[in-house]
């Protein structure tokens, strides 16, 4: 195990960046907390391959007063990423093991019986089967970003990349949006230019740009040059070997019932995973409680563009959940 150091003065409390032996290989977690005797918030990032241990502190940072605050850099990303790492082992259903024996490990450790899960975009996918496959696991399932039906949420991504560019007459954008075609695009290089397309009409943030958004949230605390070459490195090699396998995901098809609380946190612009499906989704689930929580500055990463409302609503259900 590594250790970072802890600027915290509670005894009580954490602040640390983890090795841990998940599904026979070393991962990497990183757990922040006032309090290690909190309720455990576990992260599910998205990509595949966008680690977040590096990006988390900063919009995170108001969690840890209520919460153990717990992320993890999945198998082939950031701090987990190495060079040895097989492509016939970067499969969702191994990803999906992986984040249960997390969870399982977590509990034994702190000695708790359920963790709060917040899966975003691409992290979605495995909190949403996590959620499936063991809600005793499960306190609540947040998702940001929801994955629902790949396809269908590529076709509706293309077309307001497309609307978006006649509005505004682009023609550059028009051009190219007419030369790579619909999707199924024909190789990662014409979809690159459709999310090109999508950022620069803000479908994938409210402003700014994707990267940059991440990128200001880079921790140095949590990072080093390695870290970084690392991050490039692993978000190339996971989505090399996991956007055909994503591309197959339908919840609407193969998950119909969730046995938790279930809560989707949507950017009112999200067209990087679109809004319509989401709103689809929740209506067609069947859950003990459901509701989607509005961003309106935000489009796919809501818990960056607009993280004190994020941190508050985490807070807010936590307290909601005491009560109960």
């Amino acid at each position: 195990m590594g250790n970072i150091g802890d600027k915290k003065t509670n005894s009580n409390s954490i602040d640390s960046i983890e090795s841990i032996k998940i599904g026979g290989i070393e991962q990497w977690i990183s757990l922040r907390s006032d309090d290690i005797t909190n309720p455990i918030i576990l992260f599910l990032h998205g990509g595949p391959g966008s680690a977040q241990i590096s990006f988390s502190r900063k919009s995170q940072y108001k969690l840890e007063k209520d919460f153990l605050v717990v992320n993890w850099d999945q198998r082939g990303a950031g701090k987990s990423y190495t060079n040895s790492i097989r492509k016939d082992d970067m499969k969702i259903e191994n990803f999906v093991f992986d984040a249960i024996e997390v969870v399982e490990a977590l509990l034994q450790r702190f000695k708790q019986r359920k963790v709060f899960l917040v899966g975003h975009s691409w992290g979605s996918i495995l909190g949403a089967q996590l959620s499936f496959k063991r809600p005793d696991l499960v306190l609540a399932y947040i998702g940001i970003g929801q994955v629902v039906d790949m396809k269908r949420g590529e076709e509706l991504s293309y077309k307001f990349t497309v609307d978006e560019a006649e509005r505004q007459n682009n023609l550059k954008a028009i051009s190219e949006l007419q030369k790579i075609g619909h999707p199924p695009y024909e190789n990662l290089k014409f979809a690159g230019i459709q999310r090109k397309w999508l950022s620069k009409f803000h479908g994938e943030t409210f402003k700014g740009g994707g990267l940059g958004t991440i990128f200001k949230n880079l921790s140095m605390k949590d990072t080093s040059p390695l870290d970084i070459i690392k991050f490039v490195k692993g978000a190339i090699f996971s989505l090399k070997c996991l956007e055909e396998q994503q591309m197959e995901v339908n919840l609407l098809r193969d998950i119909s019932e969730l046995k938790v609380p279930v809560y989707f946190c949507t950017g009112r612009r999200d067209y990087n995973v679109p809004f319509e499906l989401v709103i689809e989704y929740l209506e067609k689930l069947r859950a003990p409680h459901k509701n989607i929580i509005w961003f309106d500055r935000s489009a796919h990463m809501p818990n960056f563009e607009e993280s004190d409302m994020f941190c508050e609503f985490c807070i807010s259900l936590l307290r909601e959940m005491i009560i109960v």
